[in-house]
């Protein structure tokens, strides 16, 4: 126990402060109707089976370093496909996507799903809709 660290509170010190909304503030959040989903959703093989042969076009939002169980570093692909977030960790697809700019328009199609000796492996057809919504097409 000796030498270890503490760890550091956010703010320094851990002073928080609070902006408080007004009654009127809180009776408009009490009636407000839900919008579109924030929650990312995980694109599992099956999620791609479901799919398969059926366009997707979505919004390629950049690649997210996760780790797995054993410590292995591997990456996430960032999607929006108008309705939904969704991130997919399927080693085509990410490969496919990681040079492409942030805010790119993509068409995905999954073309199949096959067994593996680990998991599964996802076929897709990926191609870029010369479209991004940051504007760097001249849109």
């Amino acid at each position: 126990m000796e030498n270890q660290q503490q760890s550091e509170l956010y703010p320094k010190g851990g002073e928080v402060t609070f902006i408080m909304p007004n009654t009127n503030v809180i009776g408009t959040l009490k009636n407000a109707k839900k919008g579109a989903s924030l929650t990312a959703k995980y694109m599992t093989a099956e999620d791609w089976a479901a799919l398969k042969g059926k366009e997707q076009r979505c919004f390629y939002l950049g690649l997210k370093e996760a780790t797995d169980s054993d410590g292995k570093v591997y990456y996430l692909a960032k999607l929006h496909n108008g309705t939904m977030p969704f991130v997919a960790a399927q080693t085509i697809l990410v490969q496919s996507l990681a040079n492409l700019p942030i805010g790119q328009g993509v068409s995905i199609t999954c073309t199949g799903v096959d067994k593996a000796v680990k998991g599964k492996i996802v076929g897709f057809e990926v191609a870029d809709l010369g479209i991004n919504f940051l504007g760097s097409n001249n849109e």
